[in-house]
């Protein structure tokens, strides 16, 4: 099951319009109980994504303008801001996924001791960049962003359909 997380611009933060995309316990359904980073690189490369990497979420705003990227939560939990300051607050469990669009701040609020993420981007996209909302060149920004283009493919299904649905 997808939710479709919807988010406004907050400058310097651009977002996007198309919603953050996201799969509650996704890691859960799709992979053996005992999975691992490994595992969950292996599956994302699988379903059209790659660049993966295993690691955390930085812990101050930040988004990427030239891809989307998929986020896996493969053990703990951890609080996340989508959308920049003052913006919304999620937590994600270990086998939750995220679909962020390019443009989307993101930042870790807390997490458990334990926690892990695992990222990737569609393998249709650009190599990411980091912004960090101090750019003075919003307008190229805002228009990079505009130019991704869409995944072929949904990080979890392998399909297009959600992707698709929410993103058209």
């Amino acid at each position: 099951m997808v939710k479709a997380i919807y988010l406004r611009e907050n400058e310097p933060y651009p977002n996007n319009t198309l919603p953050v995309l996201y799969y509650l316990n996704a890691l859960g359904n799709a992979l053996e109980e005992d999975y691992t980073a490994d595992d969950v690189i292996a599956f994302f490369e699988r379903n059209g994504y790659d660049n993966g990497w295993a690691n955390g979420i930085l812990d101050k705003h930040h988004f990427h303008s030239t891809a989307h990227e998929a986020l896996a939560c493969t053990k703990g939990q951890v609080t996340v801001q989508l959308g920049g300051p003052n913006a919304n607050i999620y937590t994600l469990r270990k086998g939750d996924v995220v679909l962020l669009p390019a443009g989307t701040s993101h930042k870790k609020l807390d997490a458990s001791e334990n926690f892990e993420i695992v990222g990737s981007y569609p393998t249709n996209g650009a190599q990411h960049d980091m912004q960090y909302g101090n750019a003075s060149d919003y307008d190229e920004i805002l228009a990079l962003i505009a130019d991704v283009p869409k995944p072929l493919t949904d990080p979890v299904t392998n399909s297009s359909k959600d992707i698709d649905e929410y993103w058209n």
